[in-house]
C-alpha cells in the first residue's frame, strides 16, 4: 500500500478498524499468507484458495455475486474490479501488471499514487483514481 509505504493514515476510510498497527497494514497481495487486516476474512479470497484457482476470471461462475458485492462496497479499488478481471483474462497478467506500473503513478510528476487519493501528494494534480476509472467505464 502506498500509504502504509508513505505513513499516511489521511486517506483511509473512516470505518477501517482503530486502532490500526504497522502490522496490520502489511499486505502482499489476496493469494499471500499476509494480507491487510480488514482482508483476512475475505469470502472472495476464500472461494478462489478452495476452488485452486488463481483469478476469479478462470471460474464458470465469474462474475458471481460475491464479486459484485465487492465492486458496491463504498471503497474506491473494489470499483474496477470486474474489469481488471476481464482485462486479465484479455490480455494477461504480465501485460496488465505492466500496464498497473504506469496507470497508478502521477501523469504530471511520476508520483505513486493509491486508488483513493483525488490529488497527487507531490504535485497537487488532479489523478484518475479508481472512482474516476469507473465512472469513465460507466459511460461506455
Amino acid at each position: 500500500m502506498n500509504a502504509y509505504r508513505q505513513n499516511r493514515t489521511d486517506c483511509f476510510p473512516d470505518n477501517w478498524i482503530s486502532p490500526i498497527h504497522d502490522k496490520d497494514f502489511k499486505c502482499h497481495g489476496c493469494k499471500s499468507e499476509i494480507v491487510f487486516e480488514n482482508c483476512r476474512g475475505c469470502r472472495i479470497r476464500e472461494c478462489a484458495k478452495s476452488k485452486n484457482i488463481k483469478f476469479c476470471n478462470e471460474c464458470s461462475e465469474f462474475p458471481c455475486e460475491n464479486i459484485k458485492k465487492f465492486e458496491e462496497w463504498d471503497l474506491a479499488h473494489h470499483k474496477v474490479a470486474i474489469h481488471s478481471l476481464e482485462t486479465i483474462k484479455e490480455i494477461g497478467v504480465q501485460k496488465w501488471l505492466e500496464n498497473q506500473k504506469d496507470r497508478w503513478v502521477c501523469a504530471n510528476c511520476g508520483f505513486p499514487f493509491s486508488w483513493f487519493e483525488e490529488n497527487c501528494i507531490k504535485c497537487g494534480k488532479e489523478l484518475f483514481n479508481s472512482i474516476k476509472e469507473k465512472e469513465t467505464l460507466n459511460h461506455l
